[in-house]
């Protein structure tokens, strides 16, 4: 197939954030399929400004035939900033799509949720198949987080992703909460929906080694460590993980680690000197392939979020990293991820914005050495199991392959993982 992917956040595993697109797209590619990716630039990715010398740069890495256009995304960017940074990307990705003349299928995967009119675009004129990869559900999701509040703006994103759901063949989703979300609003159109976890590189973390040399330079040896890596945001929860160390000051067995940057971090420093939590590293972020060495180092994934009922449906990157890696995990929120957690028996779910259970649990598992380790033996199988994008890969690829151009075969699929029809 000729598969033309848009994803405005790409970043291959030398960045900092999420590479899923990355790896799919690679994968994509060991399997046979002709990837053409059109991405933006990423403050955070490692397709830094640098890369592009004109609007819109071609580059191949690892077999994936970049479209690189010259707009830039920056986390910290102000609300309207980053709004023009989306609808530009969206009119320059909708005329490379439409460049694209021999796609078999247009696969687009949001955030934002502006990716979803070069596909729709292309469905039309073009008359090429679209499937349109959903990772939050806008616009609830930043109107459940008071980001956008003008009715104008509401009405016309409530617009918008319902013509993109029309316009869509297929829709994959990254949770089955989120799923049975979406099902009640498409009603027969349900039938479009396909569950494909966010997944994680299993193999990366086998060929890590838990990097020793990352504990001794942070006098982390001889300490049960509880690590946060990812986005340091305003729904990150991370001020309760600081009143749980708080609570933890007088415990010389517990570190707690924080790894990442992001709007909150300069108030969580101060929080931090405040309370003179000597029990707490807040690090800069490291690239994806080095993260797998460092959470291997670690004793215990900090899986937070604030107590929001939009978050139900989250199951991110961190959490598939933390299940890779072999680590036990604390979720403090009624979400995917604390039920994977129970119902797997892989960590430890505690209330929300309760700092007390939080510094209890880690103590608790800092004292039983040996549940933490069966946890975290656990957490690994459910990786390989459930998360491993060497399957997942094989579900996208059906998908695919069901929305496009029926003279394409299915490839080299063998058996369903996930990819679960609602």
């Amino acid at each position: 197939m000729n598969i033309v992917y848009v994803h405005q956040h790409f970043t291959t595993d030398k960045g900092n954030v999420g590479n899923r697109s990355y790896d799919f797209a690679r994968m994509l590619v060991e399997r046979g399929h002709h990837v053409v990716l059109i991405t933006g630039i990423g403050r955070e990715c490692d397709l830094g400004p640098g890369e592009c010398k004109g609007l819109i740069t071609r580059r191949t890495i690892d077999g994936i035939q970049l479209r690189i256009i010259n707009v830039v995304y920056d986390s910290k960017q102000g609300f309207w900033r980053r709004i023009l940074t989306f609808l530009v990307f969206m009119v320059l990705a909708t005329f490379e799509v439409l460049r694209e003349r021999q796609a078999d299928v247009v696969f687009a995967t949001s955030t934002p949720l502006t990716v979803g009119l070069p596909g729709s675009v292309a469905r039309y004129v073009n008359r090429v198949p679209f499937v349109f990869e959903v990772r939050d559900i806008w616009p609830e999701t930043v109107v459940s987080l008071g980001l956008l509040k003008n009715p104008l703006l509401v009405a016309l994103a409530t617009a918008a992703e319902r013509a993109f759901y029309h316009a869509a063949g297929r829709i994959i989703v990254i949770s089955h909460r989120m799923g049975e979300r979406l099902a009640t609003r498409l009603g027969r159109a349900a039938a479009k929906l396909r569950v494909i976890p966010l997944g994680t590189d299993c193999a990366s973390f086998d060929a890590a080694e838990a990097n020793a040399a990352w504990r001794r330079e942070h006098a982390l040896d001889g300490k049960f460590v509880a690590v946060y890596a990812g986005a340091h945001g305003r729904v990150n929860a991370l001020p309760w993980v600081l009143k749980a160390a708080a609570l933890l000051k007088g415990d010389a067995r517990v570190r707690i680690v924080l790894i990442g940057r992001g709007a909150f971090k300069p108030q969580l420093i101060e929080q931090a000197r405040q309370a003179r939590l000597d029990n707490v590293l807040l690090l800069d972020p490291v690239s994806k392939e080095s993260l797998a060495g460092i959470l291997k180092a670690c004793d215990l994934g900090l899986m937070t979020l604030d107590n929001l009922p939009i978050f139900d449906t989250a199951c991110p990157n961190k959490f598939m990293d933390y299940l890779a890696a072999g680590l036990p995990v604390l979720v403090n929120f009624n979400g995917e991820a604390g039920w994977i957690c129970k119902e797997e028996g892989c960590g430890v779910i505690v209330p929300p914005e309760n700092a007390e259970a939080m510094a209890d649990a880690i103590r608790n598992l800092a004292a039983h050495a040996d549940r933490a380790h069966e946890m975290g033996r656990k957490a690994r199988r459910v990786a390989a199991e459930r998360f491993d994008r060497r399957r997942l890969v094989e579900d996208l690829e059906r998908t695919l392959c069901e929305a496009a151009r029926p003279s394409r075969p299915a490839g080299r699929s063998r058996h369903r993982v996930n990819g679960s029809v609602l």
